[in-house]
């Protein structure tokens, strides 16, 4: 993933391709992210202005409401026996270390648009380094990611390669008011189909960081992609 800003060798935008990459999921059928759920009437509107002033640019029927990925998980398992799975005792690993930690809220301003060479999105300032400590609990004994980590809230897709400097100075034309700030409280693990790009994201469980306490938003789905193994005791909450 690209610095804001920052185009490919020849300033263009990389064009994204709508199929299922089924070499890349396997078989599998959902991917999963911890996330802040930002879906509400003011992103929602300003995703939708934004994505309409890039139509021509952007792959159509892009489904995710905004939100703000911080840490990618992988494909849900029981157990990992691929590289990429997330098995169901990292996820109770991540559950205990969230709930080990004494949280307090942060605020982040979501600012205005930017874009990578692959997404258009909007900007995060996190003057309390909150998305950073959550990214640190999650990681656990992970090794750090092999691209720099930037948070933003992506609201669209590229599907034709175009001069990046060019997205970036209509996106400046785009009204979007003065950034608006999100009191952080909860955070998601959400999942979308593997085979959809760009597809709608679903609530598993949230993690509410005041209570510390896992909840449960879709238990029959967490018991498909995790088994029995989802009930474990590290699962406070359920």
């Amino acid at each position: 993933m690209a610095a804001p800003g920052v185009g490919s060798a020849d300033g263009l935008t990389l064009a994204n391709v709508s199929r299922d990459f089924t070499e890349w999921r396997r078989g599998r059928p959902a991917y999963a992210v911890w996330a802040l759920d930002l879906a509400g009437p003011v992103l929602n509107e300003r995703s939708a202005r934004c994505r309409a002033h890039l139509a021509d640019c952007l792959l159509p029927d892009y489904g995710r409401a905004p939100h703000l990925t911080v840490h990618l998980c992988g494909f849900p398992a029981p157990r990992a026996e691929l590289a990429d799975d997330y098995a169901a005792d990292v996820f109770a690993a991540q559950v205990a270390s969230l709930a080990g930690i004494r949280w307090v809220p942060f605020a982040i301003d979501i600012g205005r648009p930017d874009s990578f060479t692959s997404a258009a999105y909007f900007s995060v300032h996190d003057p309390a380094r909150g998305i950073e400590k959550l990214r640190l609990a999650l990681a656990g004994e992970r090794p750090p990611d092999d691209v720099p980590y930037l948070p933003h809230v992506s609201f669209g897709l590229y599907r034709v390669a175009v001069p990046l400097a060019t997205v970036l100075a209509r996106l400046a034309t785009v009204a979007t008011g003065q950034p608006w700030r999100f009191e952080v409280g909860k955070l998601a693990l959400m999942s979308y189909q593997a085979a959809v790009i760009g597809g709608p994201l679903s609530t598993l469980a949230e993690f509410d960081l005041v209570a510390g306490r896992l909840h449960v938003r879709d238990a029959p789905r967490l018991a498909e992609l995790f088994g029995e193994a989802w009930s474990a005791p590290g699962f406070s909450g359920k």
